[in-house]
């Protein structure tokens, strides 16, 4: 069964950066902007540690994939964003069957190179949908945020499948608490379909279920954390998360940034035996539209509407019946802050 891990060789990095000065892996950490601020034209990135690699967002957005081997690092973006094929653009060619370009050490270190790192960028975040700039939002409020889109390794289910439950937001709580806790959110726009369904939520012995989506994915991720020593494997994996992160800002960020508030919940959570792992998650809804989204006022209308049925209608009532932590956000709601999850448990 795989193991749920989260490590990145740093002092590989810090090896080959010190040996190649000025190079387009240095410009993209140049472009970090740190949970609990907001991005900035000169720092718009967001970053998050995997297995053995990291990723680069852009309002919410995938931009670049980071790995170390033997010849060094190498960047995987994926090729609509070399080309400059921006969303909505026809494609005047067969799709790739490798979507990825990969950049090696070699080119990395090529001025060429670190000037198309803007126009990856700019043609990423015309693939950023609502639900995407929304988690952006919630990163910049929430200066523990330690993930994003954290993907599970794959258990088998009921039926026989295998499943790897995803959450879209892992998040640090330390303050004023003897031991951190790390907690997880779903994050969706009030217009997504996942939040309703006409019938209660119910799990069939087939492993099939009627109700809200979300609710199904909330009990995936619960059962998967149920498994045995998992609650072991994600604390000990988000400890390593916040070694890695206070590593990387030293390498590239140096003394700036000394008074963030995410630097202080990393050195707590670093120094840390054991957080404590808050298995429930939270259902945070985004029930206004993103800035800087190209869009007519109507959707941010229509996002309104369903902002007032997702209530009106019994939805959020739903979620709570089964134990889910339901969290608002927009001007008739609550701020980007998330709150504090409390220790609870699906229903029954």
């Amino acid at each position: 069964m795989p193991t749920f891990e989260r490590a990145f060789k740093t002092t590989d990095l810090s090896r080959w950066d010190a040996g190649n000065p000025g190079n387009a892996v240095r410009a993209l950490f140049e472009k970090w902007a740190l949970p609990g601020q907001d991005w900035t034209k000169d720092r718009p990135l967001r970053l998050a540690v995997r297995d053995g690699y990291l990723n680069f967002y852009f309002k919410g957005q995938s931009v670049a994939k980071l790995s170390i081997g033997q010849g060094g690092p190498k960047l995987e973006v994926h090729k609509a964003y070399v080309t400059g094929r921006r969303r909505g653009m026809a494609r005047h060619e067969a799709a790739p069957s490798q979507p990825y370009h990969r950049v090696d050490a070699k080119r990395l270190a090529d001025h060429a190179t670190i000037e198309l790192v803007e126009s990856w960028i700019e043609t990423a975040e015309t693939y950023a949908s609502a639900e995407k700039r929304f988690v952006d939002d919630l990163v910049a409020a929430n200066p523990g945020t330690l993930d994003l889109e954290m993907g599970l390794p794959a258990n088998e289910d009921a039926s026989g499948c295998r499943v790897a439950p995803r959450m879209d937001l892992v998040v640090a709580q330390v303050n004023g608490k003897a031991t951190p806790s790390i907690e997880f959110w779903e994050a969706k726009c009030a217009d997504n379909g996942e939040l309703r369904a006409s019938k209660p939520y119910e799990e069939c012995e087939d492993g099939s279920f009627v109700g809200p989506k979300v609710l199904n994915q909330v009990s995936k991720y619960v059962s998967w954390m149920q498994g045995p020593n998992r609650i072991q494997e994600v604390s000990s994996a988000y400890t390593e998360t916040a070694k890695a992160l206070l590593d990387l800002h030293r390498l590239f960020h140096g003394d700036t940034d000394r008074h963030a508030e995410c630097l202080s919940v990393w050195r707590t959570l670093a120094g840390s035996d054991a957080p404590v792992i808050i298995v429930q998650p939270g259902v945070v809804i985004g029930n206004y539209w993103p800035g800087g989204h190209h869009v007519a006022d109507a959707h941010a209308t229509r996002m309104e509407r369903n902002a007032a049925t997702f209530t009106e209608n019994g939805h959020r009532k739903e979620l709570k019946r089964n134990g889910v932590c339901v969290y608002e956000v927009g001007p008739d709601h609550g701020g980007p802050l998330l709150p504090v999850l409390a220790l609870q448990r699906l229903a029954a």
